[in-house]
């Protein structure tokens, strides 16, 4: 089976780390995978991803339709990882002279809530479910999976989600520390609530000045001034962190914040869990497959500010006994996400699409 990934761009998202990561594991199954991307981002591409040169994973390069055509055509399944290229895919299909290929739509999240409704790339986005006729549409929580159904009438086959637990694991127990907060400030991404993450670890700040430490990631101090954040001295900012340094700082956490408006999955969080730290994460989305409240994580309404610093009152008010249980049901959770049990959904769903 010859399965091609269409993702453009650099990586370095939860969406490219899923699509690298399965692809991987779908070759224990005696799948060929191979990712395409686009040529002026592939060095930056191959620099984020070098297991995929280790497993022998195929990069194919494209600049247009008629590059991405050429590499599809011993292709038995092309899989479009994003709105944008899945257009890309169904202008490249006709071009591959290639009868027995087959398509599909990883949904990863829900894009028309990317963009303002009425605009082009709105229309673009949810127009993307039922561009193709016949195509696999599949996804990893039971939430995006209803959202498209009930918005657009269209199927969506569920697969298993995937943490990578070779970079995602626990250090040690960090009881009778100062505990440590840490939180995602990325404002090139609207929807994962950049200054109201900023805002939050200000107001904790002044509640419990130094009973804690505080940390944020995800932008340089530059990007932040841009963007009209900013943050006092309380705050270190480690700023843009690789797969490793984004685990790194999730071990030496107690706490860490998610306060997007809405998960589709949430993937930090997870892997938050897999390193030993307790999320506090949106009540909306898709996160409450794998978050319960009070056992392994603290679900809030996010658009609730108050709530969401009672959420981390809570937290800072346990005993070491209480937390380190609720650490421990955070590190068993996750083992429940495999990159080798994702693959295997994967694999299942597209051999039945493909003798169906």
């Amino acid at each position: 089976m010859n399965v091609t990934f269409i993702l453009p761009g650099h990586g370095g998202g939860g969406g490219a780390h899923s699509v690298v990561q399965e692809s991987v594991g779908l070759k224990q199954f005696g799948v060929r995978p191979a990712i395409a991307t686009t040529e002026h981002t592939m060095d930056a591409f191959r620099a984020n991803y070098p297991e995929l040169d280790e497993a022998g994973v195929e990069i194919a390069v494209f600049q247009d339709a008629k590059d991405l055509a050429d590499s599809l055509a011993q292709c038995d399944l092309a899989v479009a990882t994003t709105y944008e290229s899945l257009h890309l895919l169904r202008n490249a299909k006709p071009l591959c002279g290639n009868k027995k290929l087959r398509t599909a739509y990883y949904v990863q999240d829900y894009e028309p809530f990317f963009v303002a409704p009425g605009t082009p790339e709105w229309t673009r986005a949810r127009t993307s479910y039922s561009a193709m006729p016949d195509q696999l549409l599949f996804a990893k929580t039971d939430w995006l999976c209803e959202i498209v159904r009930a918005n657009h009438g269209q199927p969506v086959t569920r697969v298993s989600p995937s943490i990578d637990h070779k970079t995602y694991y626990p250090g040690p127990d960090h009881s009778g520390r100062r505990p440590t907060i840490c939180a995602m400030i990325r404002p090139k991404t609207p929807r994962r609530a950049p200054r109201r993450t900023a805002r939050i670890l200000e107001q904790i700040a002044e509640r419990f000045d130094d009973k804690v430490e505080l940390l944020a990631f995800g932008a340089s101090p530059e990007e932040l001034i841009r963007n009209g954040i900013r943050t006092s001295e309380r705050i270190a900012q480690s700023g843009h962190l690789s797969r490793e340094g984004v685990a790194a700082v999730l071990r030496t956490s107690d706490i860490f914040l998610d306060l997007s408006d809405y998960q589709a999955f949430g993937r930090t969080a997870l892997e938050g869990m897999a390193c030993g730290c307790i999320p506090v994460l949106p009540q909306i989305g898709g996160a409450d497959e794998f978050a319960r409240n009070f056992v392994n994580a603290m679900v809030v309404d996010t658009r609730d500010e108050e709530a969401i610093l009672r959420a981390v009152s809570d937290l800072l008010s346990l005993d070491d006994k209480t937390r380190r249980t609720m650490r421990n049901a955070a590190m068993k959770t996750s083992l429940d996400y495999s990159v080798e049990k994702a693959a295997y959904t994967e694999y299942v769903a597209f051999s039945e699409f493909l003798t169906a």
